[in-house]
């Protein structure tokens, strides 16, 4: 049977299809944030895109995915590959919510779930939780909030 015209259409049209089907399947890259999403204000932070081997590179977005920051795989492993976006010290302009996204050649992953990236006042600790080896009276632990001194112990 000779290949003819209407075969290699066939052909092509069934390798687009498989194409599509291909990058609509990328797995949704995952998101965290070291040492936390809550950090206090002038701290720094990492934000961490995780995604399955063979990625290029990765797309952090801000917001309304307006602003963004491509980045290089940062670490490579078998299973997974990871990007680090690094905050130097925690501001106004930094905090609010985060996705990922990564590109595996040509194709590009769905948004990852939201980051939501807060800061805080450090918490202080006027006081040790009691005293060692657990005996004694209870304390009173004092921490400190933006605004105001509270009562955060028993």
């Amino acid at each position: 049977m000779a290949s003819g015209p209407s075969t290699l259409l066939s052909l092509a049209l069934c390798l687009a299809q498989t194409a599509r089907t291909q990058q609509g399947t990328l797995p949704r890259p995952s998101i965290s944030a070291e040492p936390g999403s809550v950090v206090p204000w002038g701290r720094p932070v990492s934000i961490v895109c995780r995604g399955p081997a063979g990625v290029t590179s990765f797309r952090l977005e801000k917001g309304n995915r307006k602003a963004y920051e491509d980045v290089g795989v940062t670490s490579r492993g078998e299973q997974e590959t990871e990007a680090r976006f690094h905050i130097t010290t925690l501001s106004e302009d930094a905090v609010g919510p985060y996705r990922c996204i990564y590109q595996i050649e040509s194709s590009w992953s769905a948004l990852s779930e939201a980051l939501s990236l807060e800061g805080t006042a450090e918490a202080v600790s006027a006081l040790p939780a009691g005293p060692p080896g657990g005996v004694g009276s209870p304390t009173t632990q004092c921490c400190f909030s933006a605004a105001l001194p509270m009562r955060c112990g028993p």
